[in-house]
């Protein structure tokens, strides 16, 4: 921000502001210390070193939050993700979100910082929608026990975290490559962001000493720590000894846009066929370059020669590296500006033993040591990627004794045994954060009520919240412009999809459970319900233990509590209203197995027929007649109102053996 711009949070101030939930800042009591990584989209293919990251910071005792600003792009999630143990935090509906930061409160924390953004950066930096995704998002990291917000490249999610800064948190992030050279598209902002950040890590000394020269101010705390892979896990190639009788095994891996130089690799390929080499070029990845480099295979007839495998799943990753005798990247500087910085599939090729061949560009040479772990050619060459890739060929020797060479390199300077040990002790030293790595505390078993809508004015969903319940809703009420601890919704569709494809053993279950209800219940409905238990029971942002308690608010619930409680160690139970919404026969066959049902509705309670209606949904109305001689007076007494305090009360002494008082 220009010098002359004041900023918002200079002036001091007190405690910081009250979030959507009237809270102060502090994490919700009982909550565990935990650190927080912000993406604005989770989980993306092409940034497993984001979750090599997490995955090994876990490992080594870190407690961690997973805050994502969007769904994710697409379906796909590399297997490795079901091992993270981190809750993944969506953004709640649109309406919560817009509905939340039209109030007093939001105005009040952070108007100003909107207004001072907006005036220095201009409108499409989007400053209100910053804030208002930090606001949103500021009740749920509390209720988890955040304080400390990392986020991987400097973009809207950065931009995000500096908003949370204003609501009393503390950021840091790590910057690559075209995320701050480019799409960022402001020094200034890129400035603020690093001057108010604890620290900000760059993954190479080229961009190290870019982001210093462009942020001197911030200087002294920009470290460079190399994106950390688990090394082990790439086996070994057998690299440069192609017989022959058959082709050149060329792997290259990316995104498919322009500066990663696939059209240049392809062109290069067409050089050494020309030359009597066969190649086989295996390009791994997907993109809005796709098409151009399918129409170029076929302009030079390399529809033998080389293929487009699309996104591969790591496992697939490793095995074609495995099968290679050579990696190729051919990365450039695109027309926009735009380049790789550290590009993370070199390290996994050489972890592979394989012998890279690469350019000269930004930070690739801090990665191929030229001549000893690779070749290196200047950005665009083909002729001299096409003289690179023969030279392995035709030297096998020379090629094994780079891929060796080029795995020592890959464990010495980027295994995350390495680099993992560094970044931690930013977060310990610069952050503060030593507790974020002790052990979680014991905590109560959750207590979730299932609910098709928030509603504040629902006296029993209100005073469960209020008692320590938290409550999964589909969509909010209307009117809502406050969002308390504690109110959590389904996420995206795409996300409960993801969820469902991943976790196969669960899937089956759940496909077996479908059978034995057979026609009770119909696909769509059942699926719906199976696939938002299957996300609560493996995803959800509460602790996934034994002995926690599930409660549908009304029928249209049931049927996700009960699969829940088969998914888990939980109990669930259930009100029923007058009529039930839920098809009766289905309520038949899975209430036996609630631990406990206030039961409305007057057909069901002949089925059932020790279930009271506890929670006073049918009261129907008394009849009244007066005779006075002749004349007979009738009318019609309305049914007392319902206590749904009261009632919930009642119902939570039931639920839990000792209610609150």
């Amino acid at each position: 921000m220009p010098a002359t711009e004041p900023r918002p949070h200079d002036a001091a101030k007190p405690d910081p502001t009250p979030d959507p939930g009237g809270s102060a800042s502090p994490p919700a009591p009982g909550a565990a210390p935990r650190l927080a990584y912000l993406y604005s989209r989770f989980p993306v293919v092409s940034q497993t070193f984001c979750d090599a990251e997490m995955l090994a910071l876990e490992q080594r005792g870190w407690n961690l939050v997973v805050a994502s600003l969007n769904p994710p792009p697409s379906l796909f999630r590399h297997p490795h993700l079901a091992d993270l143990a981190a809750p993944v935090l969506y953004p709640p509906p649109t309406d919560v979100i817009r509905q939340g930061a039209d109030c007093e409160p939001f105005r009040a924390a952070l108007g100003d910082a909107i207004e001072t953004h907006e005036r220095a950066y201009g409108s499409a930096f989007k400053a209100g929608v910053r804030a208002r995704n930090a606001w949103a998002l500021a009740p749920r990291l509390r209720a988890l026990g955040v304080r400390h917000v990392h986020v991987h490249f400097a973009n809207r999610a950065t931009h995000s975290a500096w908003f949370l800064k204003q609501l009393g948190f503390r950021y840091s992030f790590t910057a690559h490559a075209q995320d701050f050279m480019l799409d960022l598209g402001s020094n200034d902002l890129l400035r603020e962001l690093c001057r108010d950040a604890e620290f900000v890590v760059a993954v190479s000394d080229f961009s190290r000493d870019l982001l210093a020269s462009t942020c001197p101010d911030a200087a002294h705390k920009i470290v460079r720590i190399y994106n950390g892979l688990d090394l082990e896990g790439f086996e070994a190639a057998d690299p440069g000894r192609p017989p022959a009788d058959r082709p050149l095994r060329i792997v290259s891996i990316g995104r498919l846009i322009e500066f990663k130089g696939f059209h240049h690799l392809i062109a290069a390929c067409a050089r050494v066929r020309d030359r009597g080499r066969a190649v086989d070029c295996r390009i791994i990845g997907d993109g809005p370059w796709r098409a151009e480099l399918a129409d170029r295979i076929d302009r030079l007839q390399l529809q033998d020669s080389v293929s487009l495998l699309g996104t591969c799943s790591g496992d697939e990753v490793r095995a074609e590296l495995a099968g290679a005798d050579v990696f190729a990247l051919a990365c450039i500087v695109d027309s926009k500006g735009a380049s790789d910085i550290l590009p993370t599939v070199i390290t996994e090729a050489m972890a592979s033993r394989l012998p890279v061949v690469s350019t000269r560009l930004a930070g690739v040479p801090e990665m191929v040591d030229d001549g000893n772990t690779g070749l290196l050619v200047e950005p665009g060459d083909e002729t001299g990627l096409a003289d690179a890739l023969e030279q392995l060929a035709a030297d096998p020797a020379l090629a094994t004794r780079m891929g060796n060479a080029g795995r020592d390199r890959a464990l010495r300077l980027f295994s995350r045994e390495v680099t993992i040990p560094q970044l931690e002790q930013q977060f310990t030293d610069r952050a503060g954060l030593q507790d974020e790595r002790q052990p979680a505390p014991a905590t109560a078993p959750p207590r979730l009520l299932l609910a098709e809508q928030w509603d504040p004015q629902d006296a029993e969903q209100r005073t469960m919240l209020e008692h320590g319940w938290q409550i999964l809703a589909k969509s909010p009420a209307g009117g809502l412009d406050q969002l308390p601890h504690g109110v959590w919704f389904y996420p995206d569709a795409v996300v409960l999809e993801a969820c469902w494809l991943q976790r196969a053993n669960q899937r089956a279950l759940l496909d077996n459970l479908r059978f034995e209800l057979g026609p009770l219940t119909d696909g769509e409905a059942y699926f719906t319900a199976a696939r938002r238990a299957l996300w609560c029971c493996t995803e959800g942002p509460w602790p996934r233990q034994a002995g926690g308690q599930v409660h549908a608010h009304r029928s249209t619930d049931a049927l996700t509590a009960w699969l829940i409680a088969q998914l888990s160690a939980w109990e669930a139970s259930a009100v029923i209203e007058d009529p039930a919404a839920a098809p009766r026969k289905l309520l038949e066959e899975i209430l036996p197995a609630f631990g406990y049902v206030s039961l409305a509705d007057t057909a069901l309670r002949r089925r059932f027929d020790h279930h009271d209606d506890h929670m006073a949904l049918a009261m129907p109305p008394s009849h009244h007649q007066l005779r006075l001689g002749p004349l007979r007076i009738k009318w019609r007494r309305r049914a007392a109102e319902r206590d749904g305090r009261r009632l919930a009360l009642e119902l939570m002494r039931r639920l839990e053996g000792t209610g609150p008082s």
